[in-house]
Parts: structure tokens; sequence; C-alpha cells
């Protein structure tokens, strides 16, 4: 299959397919910018197979590699900014990464790794947005997807142990665009703006939708809430991308005009969606899409639409058209319509697995479907209502937080013996991190901890809250109670 900003660019080279600030691009103008700039890393040895890692923040030469590293068939390893050294360190090992593209702001967080054979390649070198110019040492066109192939490693987190690497392919993506145009509508002149990190699935998501729906992306380099509700209006932006918290703080920037005229659909996702704030959405006309997706499946998985919320408020709906969702208890048995059970995906959007991760990979993937580990129900027609999200992961502002991971970093303290992380909810954030710790000898406060963790984790990992006990609530054999825990922390938080 030809290439989808190759063939984008011929039926419709003079429409607006990136918007920047003040700046904008043709889908003509973008594809001989990927045309150009897939020469550069060419001639820099980057390959059909080649692992490339990508450190940036959201520009317009993300979306440009994107499209590059596609089209010379290399695989994509997007890396997400807010890692500490050593998270990233693994992610790029874990994902054997032989280049890696950054920017001059980004690279100083790669100066102190250790890590051999792996070429560094600073985008700001390439002279966008002048590389448009630039002759390309790269055939000509049809340039052909396998799609089959992988596209890209996409690090995500599950209950236990570290993030894994998903392995997404160009079929994936497609069903995906699919399955989410069939649900939401394709408005010839939608704007999506897109203002998810470029890192997550999510942002990586429109960009591939983007050209193939033949509509524009208003890119945000970063998330602020005055900023975005200008840009809706300004660009007459019509659909975008959220996560609870962005949305929460949105909605205090509409002034007395309300939800700008051309927005159609806010697209909620990455963490479950307070009642109160979906009662205020619709009590107030904002169009919200409530859905529910894993990196795993490419993305969407279940959505309701404007429409269908309003009917039925807090289900994340039907599955796409591209999915099928079964509710299976213990054994795989399937479920009655309302029965709490774990959610189990199958269909053309699933990964291939876990990049050097087997074990895992047969855990997830086995009897024909995705084990989500999530737990919800579907009613009398279909609908899925998620329950929870996985047992222990701690989702804080759209980000996923492994319990284990802060754990091991509060235990490598010499002064703590025992620790046990899990998430508050929290109006803003959706759920906060919260620690509960038994001190061994050595005496320790709460802030050299809160300290010591903001040195080896990323700021949305770090406890808010370390609170001192003399016991951890455990099973007769030794598993952490972690409900019990979460509800002592609910306990104290209240006082």
């Amino acid at each position: 299959m030809r290439d989808w900003l190759s063939q984008r660019a011929k039926l419709s080279p003079e429409d607006v397919a990136l918007i920047f600030k003040n700046e904008q691009w043709t889908y003509a103008q973008l594809n001989e910018s990927v045309h150009a700039v897939a020469g550069i890393l060419h001639e820099k040895g980057i390959n059909a197979g080649a692992h490339v890692g990508i450190l940036l923040q959201n520009r317009p030469i993300y979306v440009v590699i994107i499209h590059a590293l596609a089209r010379l068939r290399a695989v994509t390893v997007p890396l997400n900014l807010r890692l500490k050294s050593n998270e990233l360190s693994w992610q790029i090992s874990q994902a054997e990464c032989v280049f890696i593209l950054c920017s001059n702001e980004s690279k100083d967080r790669l100066s102190d790794l250790e890590l051999k054979n792996l070429e560094m390649i600073l985008v700001d070198s390439m002279g966008w947005p002048t590389v448009i110019n630039r002759a390309s040492n790269l055939e000509t066109q049809p340039f052909l997807f396998d799609l089959e192939a992988v596209q890209g490693i996409y690090f995500t987190s599950g209950t236990t142990g570290r993030p894994k690497g998903a392995m997404l392919t160009f079929k994936n993506h497609l069903w995906s665009a699919m399955g989410s145009a069939y649900r939401l509508g394709h408005h010839s002149d939608d704007r999506w703006l897109l203002v998810l990190p470029l890192y997550h699935i999510g942002g990586q998501a429109v960009v591939f939708r983007a050209c193939q729906y033949g509509i524009t992306i208003v890119l945000q380099e970063r998330f602020d809430a005055e900023d975005l509700y200008q840009a809706l209006k300004m660009h007459q932006v019509s659909i975008v991308s959220l996560v609870p918290t962005m949305l929460q703080r949105l909605i205090l920037s509409f002034d007395d005009d309300g939800v700008p005229e051309k927005l159609r659909c806010i697209l909620l996702g990455g963490a479950t969606a307070p009642q109160s704030l979906v009662d205020h959405c619709l009590a107030r006309n904002i169009p919200i899409a409530l859905t529910y997706g894993l990196t795993e499946a490419a993305s969407q998985v279940a959505t309701a639409s404007p429409a269908q919320v309003r009917l039925n408020p807090g289900t994340v709906g039907k599955p796409l058209f591209s999915c099928e969702l079964h509710i299976v208890r213990q054994g795989n048995t399937e479920c009655q319509p309302y029965e709490v059970g774990e959610i189990v995906v199958t269909g053309e959007t699933i990964m291939q697995g876990y990049f050097h991760a087997q074990e895992a990979t047969e855990t997830a993937l086995f009897q024909g479907g995705l084990h989500t580990g999530d737990l919800g129900y579907l009613d009398e027609s279909g609908n899925l209502w998620v329950v929870s999200r996985r047992t222990d992961l701690i989702i804080s502002g759209g980000e996923n937080v492994y319990p284990i991971e802060v754990e091991n970093v509060l235990l490598s303290h010499p002064a703590v013996r025992e620790a046990c992380v899990v998430g508050i909810d929290d109006p803003e954030w959706g759920q906060r991190v919260y620690a509960l710790v038994v001190k061994d000898a050595l005496e320790v406060s709460e802030q050299e901890l809160i300290a010591y963790c903001r040195k080896h984790l990323a700021a949305y990992k770090r406890p808010y809250m370390v609170h001192f006990l003399d016991q951890i609530p455990r099973t007769a054999s030794g598993k952490i109670l972690r409900n019990a825990a979460k509800e002592q922390l609910e306990s104290i938080v209240a006082i």
C-alpha cells in the first residue's frame, strides 16, 4: 500500500495539513519536507528496520519525522520527555534503539546516559522549515507500506514491573483510524487540535488519521488552558483530544460565549472522567465523547459520541467498528449483561506483542484476545461501562504510574524498610500518588523521601504525600493488601 501522506499529497495537495502558531503547511509542502528529512536520515544511516528513539517536544518537525521514519520503514520509538535519565536509559536499551533524534532543548537529558552503539542526531541541524527546498537522495515515489510491519514500539504501563514496549503495525493504525471515523463521523473540513504529547499513542494516532482523512492538524506546543481555548476559536477547531485534567482546566477558560462555534467533539480519554465533570459538560452543552482505549489497541477501543453520552452519561459506548469486546470471568467464560468482569478486546487494532517480553505477551494475548486487566461490564445494549482501569495502576493527569516502580525507588533509600504506593482520587488530577512507608532504624522525613524520589522519578510519579506507620497491611502469605492500604490513606487524607 502506498504510504498515506504521499497519497494524500497527490489527492489534495493544496489542503492545509498542519498549523503551528502562525505558520501552516499544505499537504504538498508537508510531503516535500518529509521526503527531504527522510533523505537526511537515510544519509545518516537510518534504514528499514532500524529502531529510532525520538525525544522531542511537540513541534512540526516531530510530525515530519513520524512520517519520514515510516517512509524509511524504520521503527519509531517515542520517548516520554518527563522521564528521568535512568528511566530513559532503560527504555532506549530495552527497545534496542541505534539512533535517537533530539533537539538542543532535549539533548541534555541524554548527556549522562551510558549507552553503547547509540548515535544521537540533532534535528535542529536539519534546517527546518527551509529543509523543504533541499534535494533528497531517496528515490521518487511510490513509497510502499507493509501493513503487517511494525511501525512503532510504544512503551505502556501495566500493573507490575517496568513499562512494556507495545509493537504496533501500520495495519493497527489503519483500522484504528477507520474505526474512529465511523464512530465520530468524518467532515472534510475538520480540524483536529493536537495538544497530547506526540510520545503518547493518542498523539501519534492523530498524525496518521489526519492524512488518511485529509484534515488539518492544529498542533500545540504544550498544554495551557487559555492558549488552547484561543486556538480552538482562532483556528475553528472541530475536534480535540484531551484527558480529564486538561478539560477541567480548559472549561474554566470558557468565556460568556461558551463552547467555540465549530467544536463538535472533545474526545476524552486517558483516564476515567469524574461523573461531576461529565455532568458539568452536559449542563453546559460541551460536546464530550467518552472513550476507553489502550496503547496495546492503537488508542481507541470503545467510544460514546457526544449524543450517546447525553443519552447514557458515564458509558464509554460500544466498541469501534474495528474491535470486539468481551467481558469474562476467571476461566475466560463470558459474563452476562451488567456482570463485572475483565475487559477483553479482539480485532485488527491489537498489537503484535510486547518487544522482548515474551512472557508478558503470552499473558496479555491468549485465547484470541487482548486481556486488559481492566474491569467493566456491558449493559443490555452492548455499551461498555468501565469499573476499574487496572487493579493497581494509578492514572494521574492522564499519565500511567506503576506503584511497584515508585515503591522500588522508596525501598532503595536506606531509611525505608517497607513501602506501599496507591492512587487516591483527586478532583483535578484524577488520582494522586500517595505512599505508606515503614521506616528502618534510620530517621527520615516525608520531605526527604519526596526529594529522594524527585531524583529518580518523573514528576508525575513522585508521591504527593508520604505517611509513616508501623506496618503495612498484608495477607497471611505476605502480599500487600492494597485496598486496605488505600482505605487507610483515604481516612488520613480526609482528616
